[in-house]
């Protein structure tokens, strides 16, 4: 048995280790440099940012580019889940759950609101690539899931005086209130202010969770 402690020379014959591959790891390096110069792009308000500005921010050919990735939809792929990553602490709720139902509804509106103005882009592109991208529909569909669910836990009190049945009403219906799609709506089709957009967030809000909902009949 060799002393882990100490290096040996390897006998004659003896394997040592996986040739590197050069040619392997400066094709990853490239890749990571295209989906970084699309991201960078992403934040510059390039939602899809061209093939060209791409190719030509990064110093590749096109060529190079599809020997990169399999398609373009993949490069948006990989590139819109490297800007999410980039923002998902303004996923969180601050102070989930705690304090009064005013305080709440405040750090809710808040949050959601700085989300969507930080990600809007990057969301909306991903929205209009979903019907033709089940990997991409995949993930909204788990995130918008991720949000009723925490929705149901800020807001737990309220719900939990509901009956099962409003009690999944409500969680929905807070969810789809401060949705990107009604923000965006808002935003960009009704040229409404974020101050404006969380204002009725939260006049909303209080309506649906400041009453007792009535028991189903």
């Amino acid at each position: 048995m060799r002393n882990p402690t100490t290096t040996e020379r390897p006998e004659a014959g003896e394997p040592t280790g996986p040739p590197v591959d050069g040619r392997t790891a400066r094709r990853e390096r490239g890749r990571q440099a295209v989906i970084e110069t699309v991201v960078q792009l992403l934040h510059e308000g390039h939602a899809p940012p061209p093939t060209a500005m791409v190719t030509q921010r990064a110093g590749v050919s096109e060529a190079t580019l599809f020997r990169y990735f399999e398609s373009i939809a993949d490069l948006q792929f990989q590139a819109t889940g490297r800007f999410i990553e980039t923002h998902r602490h303004l996923f969180a709720i601050p102070n989930e759950g705690k304090g009064a139902l005013s305080a709440r509804i405040e750090r809710f509106a808040a949050a959601r609101g700085a989300l969507w103005e930080a990600i809007a882009p990057v969301a909306r592109l991903g929205r209009a690539r979903a019907f033709d991208n089940p990997d991409l529909a995949s993930v909204l569909g788990d995130t918008r899931r991720t949000q009723q669910a925490q929705a149901a836990r800020h807001f737990a009190p309220e719900l939990a005086t509901m009956s099962p049945a409003a009690r999944e009403d409500a969680a929905a219906m807070i969810t789809a209130i401060a949705s990107f799609e009604t923000w965006d709506l808002q935003r960009f089709d009704l040229n409404r202010t974020p101050a404006q957009i969380k204002r009725a967030w939260r006049t909303t809000l209080r309506s649906m969770l400041e009453t007792t909902s009535e028991p189903e009949s």
